[in-house]
């Protein structure tokens, strides 16, 4: 996907969350009763405040630090061209609605509308980097507010409380979905897809900053002979001590993924040289020492280091290859060491 691309779908995005301002805010005005007109009014308020996390999300895309979120960006823009049309027109006719049910009837169907996966997906990217804009310019939706409020309003019939109930479970399968989208489900880190989406983003800071960035492939040794000799499941549970041993070896602004089977991937956004062989020996001295009495766990590690020019993705492939190239080469030399 080109950047151009990817900012079209972030502008069309944007549109549908004002037309979604406009609509809650037709409900706020013909609202009977205060504690209503000031609950649509809150929400519609609430919504307006997105617009510094779609600048944001703008200024990625314009860079061609979100290039990688969707496979098919030609679908995704048809989609959300075709919900426009159809939010634009649940818009006027909220014009005129002041019976509460038909309200909330109108508002859990553009709540609906915008389950559409590339707002959950933008969601999770931009929480994905909360020490950099998640926690600043958060996005919400409203599905479980509405359903609370049609509870305390005592206006659940119950059509209405089905439909409320369906579109609360798509909600949460929505992210669910999204999350697994990026993320590793046996590890619970980033799989190969979410690891490349962060890397890219933190890969044009590094650019911008002029950074040297750090690249760890980390393999477990002879993993096949551990889930021939102990099981499946045993391979499973190491895998998952394995990850959490580089989590707990690496900083929390550093980018860890599963990059292939028993395969690991770290990337350091911003290091010293110097420091990354001790990197690499903490995690490996910390899996090595792991304590079980059925099977100890090595790991070999490739190291490669450098800095991101224009062509970012480029050299981030680039890096990424000598880091395997030395992983390879700790492998050929016995295994259970680091080469840099």
């Amino acid at each position: 996907m080109n950047a151009t691309a990817m900012t079209r779908i972030v502008e069309l995005c944007l549109r549908l969350d004002n037309h979604a301002s406009r609509l809650y805010l037709s409900l706020a005005r013909n609202a009977g009763t205060d504690d209503l007109k000031g609950f649509w009014q809150d929400i519609a308020t609430k919504n307006e405040q997105h617009l510094l996390y779609w600048d944001r999300l703008l200024n990625w895309a314009e860079k061609g630090m979100l290039n990688n979120l969707f496979d098919g960006p030609e679908k995704t823009l048809d989609e959300l061209t075709g919900l426009e049309e159809k939010i634009y027109d649940l818009v006027d006719s909220c014009t005129q609605v002041r019976r509460k049910k038909k309200a909330f009837t109108m508002a859990f169907k553009l709540e609906f509308y915008l389950l559409h996966p590339a707002f959950e997906t933008l969601s999770q990217y931009v929480a994905t980097f909360n020490g950099d804009a998640g926690s600043d310019f958060p996005y919400e939706r409203f599905v479980n507010r509405l359903f609370d409020a049609l509870q305390k309003n005592e206006l659940g019939t119950l059509e209405l409380e089905l439909v409320g109930e369906v579109i609360h479970r798509l909600w949460k399968e929505n992210r669910r979905m999204a999350f697994l989208s990026n993320y590793d489900e046996l590890t619970g880190i980033f799989n190969r897809r979410g690891l490349f989406n962060a890397i890219t983003h933190l890969a044009h800071l590094a650019q911008r900053n002029e950074n040297t960035v750090g690249v760890l492939m980390i393999d477990i040794d002879y993993f096949k002979a551990i889930n021939d000799n102990f099981g499946h499941q045993f391979g499973d549970d190491k895998l998952r001590r394995v990850a959490e041993c580089i989590r707990e070896g690496i900083r929390a602004s550093d980018v860890l993924g599963r990059y292939g089977g028993e395969e690991f991937l770290v990337f350091l956004p911003r290091v010293e040289p110097v420091s990354l062989g001790e990197v690499g020996e903490k995690i490996r001295r910390a899996i090595e020492t792991m304590p079980d009495t059925r099977a100890s766990v090595t790991v070999s590690i490739g190291i490669a280091y450098g800095y991101v020019g224009r062509e970012v993705d480029a050299d981030i492939k680039t890096l990424i290859y000598q880091a395997d190239e030395k992983l390879l080469m700790a492998k050929a030399a016995g295994r259970n060491r680091i080469e840099l």
